[in-house]
Parts: C-alpha cells; structure tokens; sequence
C-alpha cells in the first residue's frame, strides 16, 4: 500500500513550541486508503467515556482500536513508521491507538498527553474525508502560561506528530457543522 498520494508532494511543517517539537504532515495518505479508514472507524462502537484531565467531567467519545483491526490494517503501522521516523535516534513502543468522535456540543479542555520531562509522542490522524474552515474543530497548541500558540485545521488526512507532554485542546465541531469530527490517536511511549 502507498501511504502518500500520488500527486501531491508531502510536506512536512516543524514547529516548535516551549522547546518541543510539532509536525504538521500533509499529502501522505492516499485517497483510498482515506475511504477504507473512514469506513472503518464509522462501524465502531464509540463510548462517552473520553476524560481530557482526571479533574474534569467527560468529554467526547472515544473507541479504542484494537487487535485484529490494529495488526491487519497498515494504516496503523504506517502511523506508527512516521512517528518513529520524525524522531530519530529515539525509541518508541505503541501503547494504544484510538479515535476521538467529536460533534457540536462536545467541551474540551487543555491536557497534556503524558507528563512534562516524558518525551512519549503521539501521531494525531484527522479521519474526515472533507472538512469545512466554518466548521471549527481545530487543535490548539499552548506555550507555558496557558497561552495559545498554533492552531491546526483539521484538514482530511493531515497528520501532526507532536510531543505529548505539549499543553493541547481538540476543538469541538461548531454550531454550523453536522459532521463528526473524527481524529485518530496513536500514543507512541518512547523506552
């Protein structure tokens, strides 16, 4: 399976915030394999179980992706190879791989991925096959101070690979937009 598409060029945008890294990458998931994932992640079986900080009420749905779909698709692998990738001479295992399902109406809060001297990643899929600038919905980063420092569209198939210990918030879909918000989280430990 090729993981890039074919005629757009991948791109690769580094940023860096509070001295960790975030990669914004584009053009690297081909249509089909776009259509097939979102297919997939559709028939789930999705949960409000979703708690940003431990303090806070919940906060979306989640649906964890598990074995066979996480071994037999190579989606998933290939996720895992590009965050390993972005990262060199460090080492990683996966810890777990799961889809946040957001709609209008949803609240997130700032949160953390792991603690702040943990250099664990995590590689953030956004699943919807269109997605509108109206609609919101997207991830914020934050530098010390809680203070907003970049924010992502979460443009169909994008890719951002970052520190988990960076202060972030998914954005919940605006009144506008009818659609799920879907994004894929991959949590890389690194060992």
């Amino acid at each position: 399976m090729n993981m890039h598409a074919p005629q757009q060029q991948q791109q690769v945008v580094s940023k860096l915030i509070d001295s960790k890294e975030v990669f914004i990458c584009d053009n690297f998931v081909d249509n089909d394999t776009m259509k097939r994932v979102h297919e997939q992640i559709n028939g789930l079986v999705y949960t409000r179980t979703l708690v940003s900080r431990p303090e806070m009420p919940l906060s979306g749905c989640v649906a964890h992706i598990q074995s066979p779909l996480l071994e037999e698709e190579p989606f998933y692998a290939q996720l895992h190879q590009l965050g390993f990738s972005l990262f060199p001479g460090e080492r990683f295992r996966h810890e777990r791989t799961y889809v946040n399902h957001g709609v209008y109406g949803d609240v997130l809060f700032p949160h953390n991925d792991c603690a702040k001297d943990e250099k664990h990643i995590t590689v953030l899929y956004y699943a919807n096959l269109g997605w509108h600038s109206d609609w919101g919905g997207e991830t914020i980063f934050y530098r010390a101070g809680h203070e907003a420092e970049l924010a992502i569209t979460p443009r169909p198939g994008r890719i951002v690979v970052f520190r988990g210990a960076l202060l972030h918030r998914g954005g919940a879909p605006s009144r506008i937009c009818f659609e799920t918000r879907l994004t894929i989280s991959c949590k890389l430990h690194a060992i």
